[in-house]
């Protein structure tokens, strides 16, 4: 729980994400116009990178059942007489059918199907504005006079490696680490061990917290560096930050993930209530940062929730020194936040209510 097992963990969870961008997902068109404008519409759809024609049924109804079994994504509707009344200047739409249980692979072809689209309504739209005079060069500028144009700010590559792998991997370190507190500490008490505990460091409850959790605190803080030159380093991408505010703030988060455990321990005295609270911290821990949900978009409530998740602190330093490159003094807030909240004063409850559990042997034996 402390060694091999999490680095797999971790390993395994990096391959989900090494591909790093969606490719060929399958995309069935119902081509109706079978028209010269439709072919090249295929021919610019297969051109794109995350999306591939898996498909061609000859209506809608042929196509949902390709959707129902997952076979597809989503379905393209080209409709019957669609380039003959777009060239009488009353054209019909391009219908794209999605299903949005599969968000992501959703947006992917979305994406790629506007751009193809656009690419080939473009190119029309150009034709029919040469003949106005000017030539293509005028028909470019004509056509081009007003536009959107959308630049990447942080993440350039839209790389699912580099945003989704370097959450996840912490997240399993977070999980591991509040697991294997709760469990090193918990069972002390669990096996009516804890006097025996407690005097093997002369009675010091500091001393035999620190003894039992060092090991955890070193393997997992070595993991965490691992994870660091993974990424920043054998990967080959670059922290717009500084590196050394990531790996700190990883040490803090396992550190902490070893101070919340000792503290829910030394209220409960139980080890199964404590693992099933560090359950729930665990499980909300990504989803509450706004990762997966918009922070801005959530309730109170769940803003309040994500105020007291630890992962919540680390994920802003990490995402402003991995991905955005902020001001060290901007990473201020969070750190000490993480420091104080989620180390020093569970510490400072913790250790006197543990030492008293050490001493109550009427509380042991919980399971």
């Amino acid at each position: 729980m402390v060694s091999w097992f999490p680095a797999l963990i971790m390993a395994l969870t990096w391959t989900i994400f090494s591909q790093g961008v969606n490719v060929k997902l399958p995309l069935a068109l119902v081509d109706e116009n079978r028209s010269p404008g439709s072919r090249q519409l295929a021919i610019a759809l297969e051109a794109e990178r995350a999306t591939t024609i898996a498909a061609r049924p000859g209506n809608l109804e042929e196509a949902w059942p390709l959707v129902r079994e997952r076979r597809v994504y989503a379905v393209l509707h080209v409709p019957a007489d669609w380039e003959r009344r777009s060239r009488r200047g009353d054209p019909l739409p391009v219908v794209l059918y999605t299903n949005e249980q599969f968000h992501s692979a959703v947006g992917s072809i979305s994406a790629d199907v506007s751009n193809a689209v656009s690419a080939v309504g473009g190119d029309k739209a150009v034709r029919a504005l040469a003949g106005l005079g000017g030539g293509f060069t005028g028909a470019e500028r004509r056509y081009g006079a007003v536009r959107v144009e959308r630049r990447s700010l942080y993440a350039p590559a839209s790389s699912n490696e580099r945003l989704l792998a370097a959450i996840y991997m912490p997240g399993i370190l977070h999980l591991f680490a509040l697991v294997g507190a709760a469990y090193a500490v918990g069972r002390e008490f669990r096996d009516r061990t804890a006097a025996a505990w407690l005097a093997s460091a002369d009675g010091c409850i500091a001393a035999a917290l620190a003894g039992k959790l060092l090991p955890l605190i070193v393997s997992f803080t070595a993991m965490a560096l691992c994870l660091v030159a993974w990424l920043a380093g054998y990967r080959g991408w670059t922290a717009n930050g500084s590196v050394l505010a990531w790996c700190l703030s990883l040490g803090m988060l396992i550190v902490a993930c070893c101070a919340v455990p000792a503290l829910v321990i030394g209220l409960t005295g139980n080890l199964r209530a404590t693992l099933g609270v560090l359950a729930i911290v665990n499980a909300t821990a990504v989803s509450y940062t706004g990762v997966t949900y918009p922070l801005y978009s959530m309730t109170t409530g769940a803003k309040v929730w994500s105020a007291v998740v630890p992962f919540h602190y680390f994920f802003e330093i990490q995402h402003q020194q991995w991905t955005i490159g902020a001001p060290l003094a901007v990473s201020a807030e969070p750190f000490a936040v993480l420091c104080v909240a989620f180390i020093v004063v569970p510490l400072a409850i913790g250790l006197p209510k543990l030492a008293q559990l050490c001493r109550r042997p009427d509380a042991w034996g919980g399971r």
